[in-house]
């Protein structure tokens, strides 16, 4: 493989990346503050693809105009999830409860998109979909490039709003402590609606970006949702920077990996560095707790 397949390789890595990150940052601020994984996260962003995909069917409104739409409906949903069955579910002896109940979600939401939209996949094609930005040799699929730009924006925002927004600094309060919160007078149970609903928009600001280059069927929450467990499993479970650059790394690790192996064993390569990856990690917290 020459230098430049490589090169080529890695910059749609990174582009790809960018969607993992999100869904990534998206599971793990809810980890952050619940402390409770979310195995439906996949599901939330099929459902936001469906969403897109409505407006521009219904509309003709661009997957990238549709953004903001798209999150505040997200939020709503996440927030309206939480607050009826995610609390409902918390039990004080664990969290088996809602390990169960976030799967059967996923479930019924993929099996709900299957009997409203079929096993059809769909498009919803922006005005940029068909662009290209050249780099001498490189090129850029500039919807994929919009979605790394989206991905920036959403990262800063994010790290604004926790650190200098009142809502954000009780969330990061509610994260350290629920309950010295709730006594400093934090309406904890708010929070957890906020953060639920704020994870739901992130993937759903995910769902309208790829939709702009990729097609949506009830079963693509599967794809995204494994893809988000191995970036917070890369980057730290709670961390959402580590989600940043975990995704980054499997994005570029599937696009190198498929220059070097085949498209048709980049998924084979992924998971057997995402198992090296938790034995690795597994013997340090042995050596860790030994030492």
């Amino acid at each position: 493989m020459n230098s430049e397949i490589l090169i080529q390789a890695i910059i749609n890595g990174i582009m790809v990346g960018g969607i993992y990150a999100m869904i990534g940052m998206s599971l793990n601020m809810i980890f952050g503050v619940m402390k409770i994984v979310n195995f439906c996260q996949g599901e939330l962003l099929m459902v936001s693809m469906y969403i897109t995909y409505l407006f521009y069917s219904e509309l003709g409104m661009d997957p990238f105009v549709a953004i903001p739409l798209v999150a505040v409906i997200m939020f709503g949903v996440g927030a309206l999830i939480q607050s009826t069955m995610i609390t409902r579910s918390i039990k004080e002896d664990g969290d088996q409860n809602v390990l169960f109940l976030t799967c059967c979600l996923g479930i019924f939401l993929s099996n709900t998109a299957l009997l409203l939209f079929k096993s059809d996949y769909r498009t919803a094609e922006s005005s940029f979909s068909n662009q290209v930005v050249s780099l001498g040799n490189m090129n850029i699929s500039v919807p994929k490039l919009l979605g790394f730009v989206v991905l920036c924006i959403t990262t800063v925002l994010i790290f604004l709003m926790l650190y200098y927004t009142r809502i954000g600094k009780q969330i990061r309060a509610t994260s350290q402590n629920a309950i010295g919160a709730q006594v400093t007078g934090i309406r904890t149970k708010v929070i957890y609606a906020c953060t639920y609903g704020l994870g739901a928009a992130i993937a759903g600001i995910a769902g309208a970006c790829l939709m702009s280059y990729y097609y949506v069927y009830p079963a693509v929450g599967n794809i995204y949702g494994t893809r988000s467990f191995i970036v917070v499993t890369m980057g730290g479970l709670g961390s959402v920077v580590g989600a940043f650059f975990g995704g980054i790394g499997l994005g570029v690790m599937e696009t190198v990996g498929s220059a070097v192996v085949g498209a048709a064993f980049k998924d084979t390569l992924v998971f057997i560095v995402f198992i090296l990856i938790l034995v690795v990690k597994e013997n340090l917290n042995i050596r860790r707790r030994k030492g």
